[in-house]
């Protein structure tokens, strides 16, 4: 009978949960497709301030109820592991009610005469609201996820997909309005978030009305300082994964930026199957860590990492030559983007394999990873541009695409390199690891 690394059974129920691949895949790509859908249902100006609306909504989830949410998706797993479940609750309906006011205080740039993003008034509050829902999503389904239900994460994200593409569809098809389309998916996400934390809130027997004022109350108390190591890391992050695109804007030409665009839907991609992986894994190497030690988690984050590395490593031949036919056979515009390829595809190996920074999250060293991503990217982007001043700035689309790499490497192999130094500094007996003290 087959069992996992801990010795545990796995059971039917246990293999029955793998189906979340396709599940939650499929309800990706649907909010993926519904982008095209809205290019399609308004006018240009309109998806203009769609997608405008939608870039705004990602940079408020950045901020992560400002490091709570990072911090509850390594916890939530480790105190439902311990039983838990009231406090792992608590430290959720805290997340929620600081994503909360964080869209309060960002609604109030509405009112600045300048617009922000080419957003000003009322379409701002909007996108602001619909980055509100995004978030509340994300930490709302934190709960399946840690308790090693993925499927039935899945599920809730297919649900939820369905019924935005569905009713944003309808609403661009009758009004053309983008406030009203991003209001309508903002709508649609806080009912599906509220249904999830009022249905986990009674399978724990608390009234959600006292988990709200009891959130509330405590929230002096929650582990603040690891939070904003999180924040920290978010942000960082993100510089590291978007910073050829910030770069290339400034640098390229249109033409060669929009090359460059295209080619790199294959970095969105690989981040996307990486996000899928995570939902699954991230927390069970949390878990794994607090039940069976440090060993046992790395050898799952290095069985993960290195197993999709080769595997993506050996899927991207394939890849390319089949993108480049589809290039060449349907946009031909864009010829000039396969030569990027060869390099794009390896960082997204490298994106997609990437769970030595979990290990690190999850074993509790995150101002470590704070500390790598910062060297990685003032060393990589200094000496790229460093290199690039010796160029005259007279950079190509090649030249970004580089940079991609460099950064893609130095963050995967600075995890690696301190996740297997910590893998040998550890003692040979690993300890259960306790509560976090200063959790509420």
């Amino acid at each position: 009978m087959a069992t996992d690394e801990t010795g545990a059974v796995k059971t039917p129920a246990m293999r029955r949960q793998l189906w979340y691949l396709p599940v939650l895949g499929a309800g990706m790509a649907l909010l993926m497709l519904r982008v095209l859908l809205m290019a399609r249902l308004l006018d240009v100006p309109g998806f203009a301030r769609y997608s405008m609306g939608l870039v705004v909504a990602t940079v408020f989830c950045m901020l992560g109820a400002l490091g709570l949410y990072p911090l509850l998706q390594r916890e939530m797993p480790i105190q439902l592991a311990h039983g838990q479940r009231r406090r792992a609750l608590l430290l959720l309906a805290q997340a929620l009610l600081v994503a909360t006011g964080c869209a309060l205080v960002g609604m109030l740039a509405a009112l600045l005469p300048r617009a922000i993003a080419g957003l000003s008034g009322i379409a701002f509050a909007v996108a602001v609201l619909n980055g509100l829902s995004q978030q509340a999503f994300l930490v709302a389904t934190t709960e399946s996820r840690s308790a090693g239900e993925p499927l039935r994460y899945a599920w809730q994200n297919f649900g939820r997909a369905v019924a935005i593409v569905v009713a944003s569809g309808l609403v661009a098809e009758w009004t053309g309005s983008p406030n009203l389309v991003l209001g309508v998916e903002a709508a649609l996400s806080l009912a599906v978030s509220f249904a999830i934390v009022r249905r986990a809130a009674r399978r724990a027997r608390l009234p959600l009305g006292l988990l709200w004022r009891a959130g509330a109350a405590r929230l002096g108390r929650a582990p603040w300082h690891t939070a904003l190591v999180f924040l920290g890391i978010s942000i960082v992050a993100s510089l590291l994964t978007n910073a050829d695109r910030w770069i290339g804007a400034e640098l390229l030409a249109v033409d060669g930026f929009a090359q460059y665009a295209f080619a790199g839907t294959a970095l969105v991609l690989a981040q996307a199957v990486q996000s899928m992986v995570s939902a699954a894994v991230y927390p069970l190497v949390a878990r794994r860590f607090a039940t069976a030690g440090l060993a046992s988690a790395f050898r799952l984050a290095a069985t993960t990492s290195l197993g999709l590395l080769a595997a993506a490593a050996a899927a991207s031949v394939p890849v390319y030559f089949a993108a480049a036919w589809a290039i060449a056979r349907w946009y031909p515009a864009y010829q000039a983007s396969t030569a990027l390829l060869p390099v794009l595809l390896a960082v997204c190996c490298l994106r997609v394999s990437d769970f030595w920074s979990a290990f690190l999250a999850a074993s509790r060293h995150e101002r470590l990873l704070l500390a790598l991503h910062l060297a990685v990217a003032i060393v990589g982007c200094g000496a790229w541009l460093a290199w690039a001043a010796r160029s005259g700035l007279k950079v190509d689309p090649q030249a970004i695409a580089w940079l991609a790499l460099v950064l893609g490497t130095g963050s995967y192999a600075s995890a690696l390199i301190a996740s297997a130094w910590i893998r040998r500094a550890a003692p040979p007996v690993p300890a259960v690891v306790a509560l976090d003290p200063s959790a509420p």
